[in-house]
């Protein structure tokens, strides 16, 4: 009997060894829930896309990738623990996803303490990849910097007559960092500009009046905004019947999301300035077309942006896995350190030194078009990395006081 128990008990560890054995682990953190699950959502989906393709081939090294997932609730200290119960208990190879800045920089804290590989996907603050740089953290998803400055060299070009800029976004990394690269190139872009006030409002509130008020009273001729997700679209909404938007212009960082877009639906203001970090219809490459093609026979709608940085992200590391022959953690990094994938942005690279995706970057305006009934991006000009991200040269004075 005891000899039987010992056969079944080995023949189970040897099932439950051959499975683990079999997959490669991804721990995947979003906010599924809340007025950020639009992002979290459309990221995961984009993500169970790339892994559905990947192992619809093979997998990689003969294994298939299992994305796990968790819903972060966009909170800090519960990104923290999934990232630790991932390693410890689920014993995952790679950490994956986050949306907000914040988040990004605590998970990449517990990636370095723990030696294990971590894909950000959304979360942008410069800061991950330059400040607080470590070598287990890598980006699929565009910087602070390409955005911002994108942004300001675009207003700066078609509007030189703006002026007077006021602030408008949310309290905390995001936030603050581009405010501050925005005012930056601005004033390298136009000398005449005029930084004449900014409000601070907390993640998630439920009423902007206070905000709107303020905007109105101070005259501004541009507002920057950094607002994203459902608080971009509630704050829009209360703020149209003022009138604000036909007053001054509006300059919006990742205002043109699509789920933004799709939320407000004939609500949308048009004119604003506008940029994502990927847009279905551009560019116009088979690469793209493709990917559009096999969301939409998944999901019945448009990719996001986000849902473009989950898919982008797992494609890296799966080439980077494939390159390596292996998931020797140092192995994997040095495959993913200026790795080059045809993604449907386009040409997407992670830049040796930093770890930071590099790729073109389009910035345009609200337009309503015919083909669909929602605002999408028009008037359209298209920035280079080497003209808006920053430099390694950057990157290598920042890392002078990063211990």
């Amino acid at each position: 009997m005891r000899k039987t128990v010992l056969v079944l008990g080995l023949a189970l560890l040897f099932a439950t060894s051959g499975f683990a054995a079999d997959t490669i682990k991804l721990g995947g953190m979003l906010p599924l829930s809340g007025r950020a699950a639009d992002l979290g959502i459309t990221c995961k989906q984009g993500a169970e896309l790339a892994v559905k393709e990947i192992n619809a081939k093979g997998g990689v090294l003969g294994k298939k990738l299992e994305l796990l997932m968790a819903d972060s609730k966009a909170n800090v200290q519960e990104l923290v623990s999934l990232s630790k119960r991932y390693i410890q208990k689920d014993e995952v190879n790679f950490l994956f996803g986050v949306v907000s800045s914040a988040g990004s920089l605590a998970v990449s804290e517990v990636a370095k303490q723990e030696k294990v590989i971590f894909m950000d996907t959304v979360g942008s603050t410069d800061t991950l990849t330059k400040e607080k740089w470590n070598r287990y953290t890598f980006r699929s998803g565009t910087c602070n910097s390409q955005e911002a400055n994108s942004l300001s060299l675009y207003a700066a070009k078609k509007y030189p007559k703006l002026t007077k800029f006021y602030n408008l976004g949310p309290d905390y990394e995001y936030g603050r960092t581009m405010w501050a690269l925005f005012q930056a190139k601005t004033k390298e872009a136009n000398p005449k500009a005029e930084f004449i006030g900014e409000q601070w409002p907390k993640l998630f509130i439920p009423d902007y009046t206070t905000y709107i008020n303020a905007i109105l009273a101070a005259k501004p001729d541009a507002v920057f905004c950094s607002l994203w997700g459902g608080d971009l679209v509630a704050f829009i909404k209360q703020a149209k019947p003022y009138g604000i938007f036909e007053k001054m212009k509006w300059i919006i960082a990742t205002g043109g999301d699509i789920t933004v877009a799709k939320a407000l639906g004939g609500d949308m203001p048009t004119g604003m300035i506008v940029d994502q970090r990927y847009y279905f219809h551009w560019p116009e490459s088979e690469r793209n077309k493709a990917f559009v093609k096999a969301y939409m026979a998944d999901y019945n709608d448009y990719p996001s942006a986000w849902a473009a940085e989950g898919y982008d992200g797992v494609y890296f590391l799966a080439e980077a896995v494939k390159k390596a022959g292996s998931l020797d953690t140092d192995k994997v990094i040095a495959a993913l350190e200026g790795l080059t994938i045809d993604a449907p942005r386009g040409k997407a690279t992670l830049r040796k030194e930093d770890h930071q995706l590099s790729s073109d970057f389009m910035v345009g305006e609200t337009v309503f078009v015919k083909e669909y009934p929602f605002a999408i991006v028009g008037n359209t000009e298209v920035f280079t990395a080497d003209r808006v991200l920053y430099s390694i040269e950057e990157w290598k004075k920042a890392q002078e006081g990063n211990k």
